[in-house]
């Protein structure tokens, strides 16, 4: 649940991030700065010595990652004559950390980011754009980027970061207690009424046939073509596609398919499928329920309404406004995001999405499924405001649908606290 503490956050962030990009404005790099380098020293083709431009990045790996990480960029940096990476591990705190460092002017050339804080570093002027660098840098392949995974990196058409990996939310299901049941299993063309109706059947006494309570409510107008904003940043909640799409919602939540949000969060969603206590449930496309069940595990695409559509975690590397060399930095970004595509999976790239079933074995058995999916995912038409209207969509829509209010009414109160937010 979305607080108060989040909107304070929030607006601290907004104003250090101005602080930020005014003092780089008053007393930043003019133009004339040499970029930092290191000792390393390597030839070009003359046969003078030149140095290696200096970049860092910063992650929120830590542990085991932090050192899987820290192996990917050492061989990227044996093989470049052009840069060194140096890894800033950030592991707790990392986003306030990133932002007290933005705001002394000691950014890293790279950061890590998940997909809803773009608009906002964006419009802050914190970020570098891309389209134009990326046009010049050897390697980089829009085409074979997903849509979906690709699109949450652009803000006001243009890019702003590479994402490094893409997860699709699937439809897990536990094939024994189907087969146990006798209902069909579902498929990846299911509908939402196909949802329901299998859901009844597996629906007994301390068994339900599905959870809920971890799906983005998007999703639901996502697939009658809704939304609650355009990828212009209008407001669309109020249109007939989210309007179905939350009709659904409601009808599937008071189903009786599926056990109340608090008893959901009392037993731990994903634990309530591992222990065989729910049916279907919707996760990501790497979780790893396969390794940690008893029974047999099967993925689908989630259901539909009018549209095939499903909602991915993105994962971006952002590149800071204040990076001395852009041109250089453009080309670290594009090698070691190409690399994590190869660790980092399910990828976002065609290319590489196969790759899953190398580094996961388990998952072999739904590659074509999650290419599938990949194929519609999706994240969130985001916002520069958009912790506050996560926090209205929780308050104003999800928890009324759930307690069974009007949905015309929720949608109305809802847009009114979108238009003050957006003002």
């Amino acid at each position: 649940m979305k607080t108060n503490k989040t909107l304070k956050g929030s607006f601290i962030l907004a104003l250090i991030l101005m602080m930020a990009v005014f003092a780089a404005a008053c007393g930043g790099n003019n133009g004339n700065s040499e970029p930092s380098a290191s000792s390393d020293n390597t030839s070009n083709n003359g046969g003078e010595a030149v140095e290696k431009v200096e970049l860092k990045v910063a992650t929120w790996a830590g542990a085991g990652e932090l050192s899987e990480f820290e192996e990917l960029v050492s061989g990227l940096n044996a093989k470049s004559d052009q840069y060194e990476i140096e890894i800033q591990s950030i592991p707790a705190d990392y986003y306030q950390k990133l932002q007290t460092m933005i705001a002394g002017k000691q950014a890293p050339d790279f950061m890590w980011l998940s997909q809803e804080h773009i608009p906002q570093y964006a419009k802050l002027g914190v970020l570098q754009p891309l389209d134009e660098l990326l046009k010049e840098t050897d390697g980089f392949n829009r085409d074979d980027y997903f849509d979906g995974a690709y699109n949450v990196s652009v803000y006001q058409e243009q890019a702003y970061a590479l994402p490094w990996i893409s997860q699709p939310y699937m439809l897990y299901f536990n094939q024994d207690m189907f087969e146990e049941a006798g209902v069909e299993v579902p498929a990846n063309d299911w509908t939402w009424e196909q949802f329901i109706a299998a859901g009844e059947k597996l629906t007994k006494d301390g068994q339900w046939g599905a959870l809920l309570n971890n799906m983005p409510l998007p999703m639901f107008m996502w697939s009658y073509g809704g939304d609650t904003f355009d990828e212009n940043g209008d407001i669309v909640l109020g249109e007939e596609g989210a309007i179905k799409g939350l009709e659904m919602y409601q009808r599937i939540a008071s189903s009786g398919i599926a056990p109340e949000r608090a008893t959901a969060d009392s037993m731990g969603g994903a634990d309530m499928f591992k222990t065989g206590k729910v049916g279907m449930f919707m996760g990501g496309a790497g979780d790893d329920l396969e390794k940690t069940v008893s029974f047999n595990v099967g993925m689908a695409v989630p259901p539909k309404g009018t549209e095939q559509v499903t909602f991915s975690w993105i994962g971006v590397t952002a590149m800071s406004k204040s990076t001395e060399n852009p041109e250089v930095a453009a080309q670290a970004l594009v090698d070691m995001t190409q690399a994590m595509h190869e660790w980092k999976v399910p990828a976002p790239t065609k290319t590489a999405l196969d790759l899953i079933a190398e580094a996961r074995p388990d998952k072999a058995y739904a590659v074509d499924t999650i290419r599938a999916a990949s194929e519609v995912a999706r994240g969130f038409n985001n916002q520069p405001q958009q912790a506050e209207i996560d926090t209205m969509i929780w308050e104003k829509l999800t928890q009324p649908l759930e307690q069974g209010e009007d949905v015309q009414k929720a949608v109305d109160e809802t847009v009114e606290k979108f238009e003050k937010i957006i003002k």
